[in-house]
Order: C-alpha cells, then sequence, then structure tokens
C-alpha cells in the first residue's frame, strides 16, 4: 500500500508463492564497494570511508564548498574534472595539486590555475568547525561540528561515545555516527589535519536575547541567510531548519512561505530585520 500517499509499505507477504529457490539476505555489514565496516542506522546502511570510490566525488565537492573549506574556484565541474582526469582521488590530492598537473586541462588558463592553487592553500589554518563540518560526517553539520570544536578542540577524535552524548543536543545517533566514522577514518583524518593544520576556535557567546533561544530564518533578507546564521551562532542562539514549539523566534523576510504561517499558527514570536537588530544591540 501506499504509507501516507507517498511511502510504499509492505503488509504482507504471499509465502505460498515461494517454490523453494529463495535464499535468505542478511543485512551487509561491510562495503561492497570498499570493505569498510558499514554504519547501519536501521533503515539506512551509509558507508563512511572517506576514500571509498563510491562516494569520494561527492565528499571532494562538499570538502570544498562555500560551508566547508572554501576552496573558491573548486567548485562540482572542476572537482569532476580533476577526477575523471586522474588529478585527484581522494581529499588530500587536493592540497597536492601543482601548477603542472592543470596546464593541459582544457579552460585552465595560467591566471585561473594561480587563483585555484592560492585558493587552497588559504583553506589551510582554518578554524576546526569548518574542517569537521567538511568531513561529511553522518548528522553533524556545521552546529554539531561548532559544539565539537568548542567543547574538545583537537582531541574531539580522541573523545568517547559518552563523551559526545554528554554535549547539549547530540543524541544517540550524532554519537554513534562519530563512533564509527573515527574508528573508520582515524589515519585519514590525522593525516589531513597534519596538511591543513585547523586552529581550535575560542567562542565567546555574547549575553544577548538570543542566548540559548532557538531561532528559524526564513524569506529574503538584506544579507544572506548564513551571514544571519553567523550572526545568531555568536549570540548563543541555535538555529534549526523548521519551526515547532521549541522555537522562539521566526527571523523573517519577504515573500516568506509555509514557516511564517506555521510560527503564526504556534504563536511563536516573529521579528523582522529591524527588530533582530535591536534585539541584538539590547543589553541582557
Amino acid at each position: 500500500i501506499r504509507s501516507g500517499d507517498v511511502i510504499p509499505k509492505i503488509t504482507s507477504v504471499y509465502k505460498d508463492r515461494r517454490d523453494g529457490s529463495q535464499i535468505e539476505i542478511s543485512r551487509p555489514k561491510t562495503c561492497p564497494v570498499c570493505g569498510s565496516h558499514l554504519l547501519d542506522e536501521g533503515v539506512f546502511v551509509k558507508c563512511q570511508n572517506l576514500d571509498c570510490k563510491a562516494r569520494v566525488i561527492n565528499s571532494l565537492i562538499y570538502f570544498a564548498s562555500k560551508k566547508c573549506m572554501n576552496i573558491d574556484g573548486l567548485g562540482e565541474a572542476i572537482v569532476k574534472t580533476l577526477f575523471e582526469e586522474g588529478k585527484i582521488a581522494k581529499i588530500p590530492d587536493i592540497y597536492n595539486l601543482k601548477k603542472e598537473d592543470l596546464e593541459n586541462l582544457e579552460g585552465f588558463k595560467d591566471k585561473k590555475i594561480a587563483n585555484l592553487l592560492n585558493a587552497i592553500n588559504s583553506s589551510k589554518n582554518s578554524p576546526l568547525y569548518r574542517f569537521i563540518t567538511s568531513l561529511g560526517i553522518e548528522h553533524i553539520g556545521e552546529v554539531a561540528a561548532k559544539k565539537l570544536d568548542e567543547s574538545f578542540g583537537l582531541k574531539w577524535i580522541n573523545a568517547k561515545k559518552d563523551d559526545f552524548l554528554n554535549l547539549d543536543g547530540f543524541g544517540e545517533a550524532m554519537a554513534e555516527s562519530l563512533v564509527e566514522f573515527i574508528e573508520t577514518n582515524m589515519e585519514k583524518i590525522i593525516n589531513l589535519t597534519n596538511i591543513i593544520n585547523p586552529k581550535p576556535s575560542v567562542f565567546e557567546t555574547k549575553n544577548s536575547a538570543f542566548n540559548n533561544k532557538t531561532v528559524v530564518i526564513t524569506g529574503t533578507l538584506s544579507k544572506s541567510r548564513d551571514y544571519f546564521k553567523d550572526l545568531l551562532l555568536e549570540n548563543g542562539a541555535k538555529v534549526t531548519n523548521s519551526v515547532s514549539k521549541k522555537t522562539d523566534f521566526l527571523l523573517c523576510g519577504n515573500e516568506a512561505g509555509s514557516k511564517l504561517e506555521n510560527a503564526l499558527k504556534l504563536g511563536v514570536k516573529v521579528i523582522d530585520e529591524s527588530e533582530f537588530l535591536k534585539l541584538l544591540e539590547s543589553e541582557f
């Protein structure tokens, strides 16, 4: 049947149609591509190996993206070109690229090559939370990465499951994913850390109206959502993507949609950009 009008759901099995040729299918324990131990989350079974060929292209694209290492000029198309040409096969290869590796590639002129190599070099010494985010750990986004940066610094890879569970906002799935990822990629993480030399951040949470508040952003604002998200995080807020009863503020710009409707239904305080700036400047 169609469950919820979308997802197929099995309600029964025609066992009388079995002819004896059937075999039992057990849940896989290792990745069929690279052989690494799999993260089993019940519905999903996922490979977390950074070098696995089945996931490496998307890993490279995500690693270089704006929210991660922010390597300008190393977008999706360039990553795919470099991968197909055999110039990069895993993340550390990005930092081994030289001018001669790029000179004969279509569309790569001297200025473009120089800019890309400079951008790669500039991504070194990045904040630790960006480095953690860039690894693409299941369930670990920017907010969780900042919490790991703030709580453990460079010793985050030595933390245990219980250490992760003690962090505010960290649940069982996040802790399991972190442990599995670190166990699978420990050597690779250490190698990358030595190449990039990420810097632990010093987080100074300001005493503001948004301290320990949950905020959702919607609509078109005067600057990007990332700009406002960063401001909120600096001021102690937790930024989420969906409105719920636990949401304290909805920062609302022009052409807001369903999030505004949900906020009004739930009685969530809706503020525009000017109100947001006033609250930031107020003393608490």
